[in-house]
């Protein structure tokens, strides 16, 4: 299994790969701002937000990603004009690969009408690509493209997104990798396709009371990455009294997902996820697990969860 990794890698470097290139996350919807920089400062405290995520569990070089994001609001009018900044680091690592980028957000939430408010956010850093070829096993170890060493590239990365929502539901759009930087290593680019992606998503959900005590969350998202066909999420998320909550995800030829998270206190939130495999994958991995630590600051109104990103 480990050569067939490989294998998919080195096809991404030497013919340009068309497939997703960004980090694949189960619980977005428990951090959308990691998607969607128009997120930003959209509650009225500052989110703090650390995840790992361990992919394809038992499957040797198999993704790993962890990051570590905080947005907040830093002004506010009188008109309801919000200013929201926030920042994001990532670190996304498959085998021989390894993708590490640092980014600051701005988020312009503007009143539509007294239930209804768009926001606007761009997002901008930097993004170091590396490989590292001494654990490849290369078909010609005297192959003068790809000779051993650790390889590096410092790309721009510039992200963008439009957040539409109110007290009961929410429509996002995002796109990621604006810039489309070639991939160059050692000096070379194997093809004018070596290159980075768009991504884009586009996301909607709906919150509606079940009870006085349960309120249920159906939602789904749509990614684009041309010329990959279009895949999507499907979730349903279910919260008791605002402190506890459990839901399942169903995500387009890869498999299922079991969520669950506390809200421990206005300060302290955690989230899981497991990830059972449909996919030609399944006879080589147990699944995927992704935790979610939550730290609320500032929430000076004692907000137990967030009230408009859920």
């Amino acid at each position: 299994m480990k050569r067939f990794l490989l294998a998919y890698v080195l096809l991404f470097i030497t013919a340009g790969l068309k497939a997703q290139q960004q980090p694949q996350y189960t619980m977005y919807m428990a951090n959308n701002f990691v998607l969607n920089p128009a997120v930003a400062g959209i509650e009225n405290y500052t989110d703090v937000k650390l995840s790992y995520r361990a992919q394809w569990v038992g499957i040797e070089d198999a993704p790993v990603t962890a990051y570590a994001t905080i947005h907040g609001l830093i002004a506010a009018d009188l008109e309801g004009r919000r200013h929201g900044l926030g920042g994001a680091i990532v670190l996304d690592k498959t085998g021989p690969t390894q993708r590490f980028s640092g980014t600051v957000a701005y988020g312009f939430h503007l009143p539509v009408s007294k239930n209804l408010t768009t926001a606007f956010g761009v997002s901008a850093g930097i993004m170091e690509y590396s490989l590292n070829t001494d654990a490849l096993e290369l078909g010609n170890p005297n192959d003068v493209i790809l000779t051993k060493g650790n390889y590096s590239q410092m790309l721009p990365s510039v992200n963008a997104g439009i957040w539409l929502y109110s007290p009961d539901f929410f429509i996002g759009a995002a796109a990621q990798n604006l810039i489309e930087s070639k991939l160059t290593f050692n000096s070379y680019t194997a093809s004018e396709e070596s290159r980075l992606y768009r991504h884009y998503f586009l996301t909607g959900g709906y919150r509606f009371a079940v009870s006085e005590t349960l309120t249920a969350t159906p939602s789904l998202m749509l990614k684009i990455v041309q010329p990959v066909p279009v895949s999507f999420d499907i979730n349903f998320k279910m919260m008791y009294r605002d402190r506890f909550w459990a839901g399942l995800s169903y995500r387009k030829r890869d498999g299922f997902a079991a969520m669950a998270g506390i809200n421990i206190s206005p300060l302290i939130n955690v989230s899981y996820a497991y990830d059972y495999v449909t996919s030609d994958l399944q006879d080589y991995t147990s699944g995927s697990h992704e935790i979610i630590l939550g730290i609320l600051l500032n929430n000076e109104e004692g907000a137990l969860c967030p009230t408009n990103v859920w």
